[in-house]
């Protein structure tokens, strides 16, 4: 079958909406009609050159949509459920994968950076040659099969252009917070990056009872957003010491990723808290630590992919909070763009404006 889809062809060079052959969804698959995939801050990394992928590629991997066709042993779905789509596969055999951390999966890991599915073939292509699917997924299209797995059913909780952002930056940001930071509640947490998954962590922090959520990011406008979905106190990172002198941060969330933040999340992490890495830093950074942090300040520092939990787990625990109005979609969508505008999509995302950038294919 056709569909039209923005391919990545390397990065300085615009996206291009082409036409490409989809093949038809095989037993296991499904056929989902996109209706909203948001700009992640992966997607970014591989426009910017930051990460090595095979070229042309269709970016994009947090989506939703609706299911159109199912294939033959596919029998948890049917045509018109609305659905989120997981980038995490799970393969069932794998260390990970038996421990619940499909995002760890190595077979999914090599196919990420293989640009396709997890089981091989991309299933698309354009003049008989191979289309690369970013993430393992490659949402940025009309139509898109993936495993049954993956389509996780969203029903009516939420409008599909805001239930997109379920499927990575909510999983990942509320994730990092409520199964790996952890924090106590009346704790305070300090949250480092105020972009799509940074406005969930803090979200994550509220949700999980924290006293005082600090959020530290160099752009006024994204700090007015973290304040109006529940952050108590924000800063830039000039004002962050002022903002920090009364109180030291029981544990400190880095949704940026790169050495700079990472570090700042932890310098002002207290002795004895956690610091949880989340942001994914450009190939071949590199964090250059002081021991002493953790032998005399006995701090702990660790990493969180995809929320630390399973998404076919945690969505669930996710949909209860937005039923019940905590976990807050709609004031994190940001600007929306056609997918013939693809291009001003991406440039709004680097432009860091306010809230999560959608493409409408």
């Amino acid at each position: 079958m056709k569909t039209r889809a923005a391919l990545f062809h390397g990065a300085g060079r615009p996206l291009e909406v082409r036409e490409i052959e989809l093949d038809e969804p095989r037993h296991h698959e499904v056929l989902v009609r996109i209706a909203a995939v948001g700009i992640c801050g992966t997607d970014l990394h591989v426009v910017k050159g930051e990460w090595d992928r095979p070229k042309p590629m269709v970016l994009g991997h947090e989506g939703a949509g609706t299911v159109e066709a199912i294939g033959a042993a596919v029998d948890s779905l049917q045509p018109g459920d609305k659905v989120v789509l997981s980038w995490a596969p799970s393969c069932g055999a794998c260390a990970d994968c038996r421990r619940g951390r499909p995002a760890a999966c190595i077979e999914l890991q090599r196919a990420i950076a293989a640009g396709t599915r997890p089981d091989g073939p991309t299933g698309m292509s354009l003049d008989g040659e191979p289309v690369y699917r970013g993430t393992a997924t490659g949402a940025l299209s009309e139509l898109l099969t993936v495993d049954a797995g993956v389509a996780l059913p969203v029903g009516d909780d939420a409008p599909l252009k805001h239930a997109a952002l379920l499927g990575c930056a909510a999983l990942t940001g509320v994730g990092a917070v409520l199964f790996q930071a952890r924090p106590d509640p009346g704790a305070t947490v300090l949250v480092v990056g105020a972009g799509g998954v940074g406005l969930f962590c803090v979200q994550g922090a509220r949700i999980a009872g924290a006293g005082a959520i600090v959020c530290v990011d160099p752009l006024e406008a994204r700090l007015e957003q973290a304040a109006r979905i529940g952050a108590t106190s924000t800063a830039t990172p000039e004002g962050l010491p002022q903002t920090l002198r009364e109180v030291a941060p029981d544990g400190a969330v880095d949704a940026v990723g790169t050495p700079q933040t990472t570090e700042l999340a932890l310098r002002w992490t207290r002795n004895g808290g956690r610091t949880v890495l989340v942001g994914l830093p450009a190939a071949g950074e590199r964090l250059d630590l002081d021991p002493a942090e953790f032998v005399r300040r006995e701090k702990e520092l660790t990493g969180s992919m995809y929320g630390s939990e399973d998404p076919r787990r945690s969505l669930p625990v996710l949909l209860e909070h937005v039923r019940s109005g905590a976990l807050e979609l709609e004031p994190l969508v940001g600007p929306t763009f056609a997918l013939d505008e693809v291009n001003e999509a991406i440039d709004a995302s680097l432009a860091g404006l306010p809230g999560r950038v959608i493409v409408t294919p």
